[in-house]
């Protein structure tokens, strides 16, 4: 019954967007080109494997610290938070993982959250990275977990935030792009419309999410292979698979920040509550009033609390009562 519901309502968005354009005819972006500035960054490629890697990068004189995004997202959701690091002297890497943003979209390759953590690390050896702060949200939380586990020695301090590492329900976007024809169905009723519709459910704050941040995220997603790469991720993400490694994050040496939006829909914050519990040197930060991506939502807070973790001011478990809107 559940895929017969998750068809009906696929079915139903086809018609709807089919008598208002075919997301068939959207136009698409060749691999390795970017068609907006970001002038707060310097972007920059490389190829490891045979994939071309985009990163941007805020130089400093500082640690390194690296900012890893979660599903459907890019470095571009680090581009207010990045540069109030660097101002603190720290040299910011923000990394488009495999299939994401404007890194090659590979079709076929392995896009389990394990090999994305591989190809991070095979990244962060390409362009000479041996210690990293790591800041990771949702998804990019999740390989920084991973990356804690298999590689110790590269994860100086972590910071986590609403990172997906245990089972749960997934999100009805993600959900839909599981089933049976999701790859053709995808590309029928992909567009601007959908962004739209997913930021707004992922902020606390819907009426925040602006048309130049749809925009942002609608032009990555037109890349090539793109649409095929979230649909390949949901396939790979195997919670069951995940789960030896999240019941392993007591083994994590690192000392922690978790982070977490009281009103994620998408990551329950009963699972940071649960990674607070089991990582022996952390602290967690609980923001109100705010969704899946604190970092987008409140990046001032969100950069405000990195850096008082990172000089030690921050050293207890902290509630927000106090918010500025942006």
């Amino acid at each position: 019954m559940g895929d017969l519901r998750k068809w009906t309502c696929l079915l139903t968005i086809m018609v709807c967007i089919c008598l208002s354009g075919c997301g068939l005819f959207v136009k698409r972006i060749p691999a390795g080109q970017i068609p907006m500035d970001t002038p707060a960054a310097r972007d920059q490629f490389i190829k490891v494997g045979g994939v071309n890697y985009h990163y941007a990068e805020y130089p400093g004189h500082g640690p390194d610290v690296l900012m890893v995004h979660g599903w459907s997202s890019s470095t571009y959701t680090w581009e207010t938070v990045a540069p109030e690091l660097q101002k603190k002297g720290y040299h910011v890497w923000t990394l488009d993982m495999q299939g994401f943003g404007w890194t090659d979209k590979p079709k076929g390759a392995a896009y389990a959250p394990l090999s994305l953590m591989q190809g991070v690390k095979a990244w962060m050896d390409a362009v000479g990275l041996k210690k990293v702060i790591y800041v990771g949200n949702s998804l990019g939380g999740g390989v920084g977990i991973l990356m804690s586990l298999e590689h110790p020695d590269v994860i100086d301090q972590l910071v986590l935030i609403d990172a997906a590492i245990f089972p749960h329900k997934k999100p009805f976007i993600i959900s839909l792009a599981g089933i049976p024809g999701a790859s053709i169905g995808g590309k029928i009723i992909f567009g601007r419309w959908m962004i739209s519709s997913n930021l707004k459910e992922v902020f606390y704050h819907a009426d925040w999410v602006t048309d130049g941040r749809i925009d942002a995220y609608y032009t990555r997603m037109r890349t090539d292979g793109a649409l095929d790469a979230m649909i390949a991720i949901v396939k790979a993400l195997d919670f069951k698979k995940l789960d030896p490694y999240a019941q392993r994050s007591n083994q994590i040496k690192s000392r922690t920040l978790i982070i977490h939006g009281k009103n994620d829909i998408w990551i329950p914050i009963e699972d940071s509550y649960t990674l607070r519990r089991q990582i022996p040197h952390s602290i967690m930060a609980i923001i109100p009033d705010c969704g899946h991506v604190p970092q987008e939502e409140y990046p001032e807070i969100t950069s405000r609390l990195i850096l008082d973790f990172l000089d030690g001011s921050l050293n207890k478990d902290a509630l927000l009562t106090s918010l500025t809107k942006p």
